[in-house]
């Protein structure tokens, strides 16, 4: 087989010019992140509690790593419904719980967080994300709100 090559190429030459331009092809691409995964990573929430997001066999789950001035410096879960739990830390407490994504609206449905403010387990769905913000819906009986999370 018989190559024609620039003037300086040989072979050898084009062989690695070849592998770099795969090499830069491939990596300058992101791998995308499913839809599902979108809400994965850190929020902080209106009231000033950053939150995690996590996935555990298919569902994602919502614990606090962070307080930021919560409610005039609230540390502890003390409306917590349960007395034996008033004296637990914030920090670390998983307030969201069981969301599964539904690939049909693309929404997180079907699962829960829980408000330390107030001691109210409230219905959670994920309405939508928008980059840096989170549209999420509490709900409780008759009674809903929406309210914007921002990503950190």
């Amino acid at each position: 087989m018989n190559l024609k090559l620039g003037k300086n190429m040989t072979p050898k030459k084009s062989g690695i010019i070849l592998i770099m331009l795969l090499f830069i092809t491939c990596t300058s691409f992101k791998y995308p992140v499913s839809k599902a995964d979108e809400i994965i990573g850190n929020w902080l929430l209106p009231d000033n509690l950053e939150i995690e997001i996590f996935k555990k066999n298919h569902k994602f789950y919502g614990k606090i790593t962070e307080v930021y001035g919560f409610k005039d410096g609230q540390e502890k879960d003390i409306h917590n419904p349960d007395q034996s739990k008033r004296n637990d830390n914030l920090i670390g407490k998983v307030i969201i719980s069981d969301l599964l994504f539904d690939s049909e609206t693309e929404q997180w449905i079907n699962g829960s967080i829980y408000a330390p403010q107030k001691g109210l387990t409230l219905e959670l769905t994920i309405l939508k994300v928008n980059g840096e913000t989170l549209e999420a819906r509490g709900s409780k009986l008759f009674f809903s709100k929406k309210i914007i999370w921002k990503r950190i």
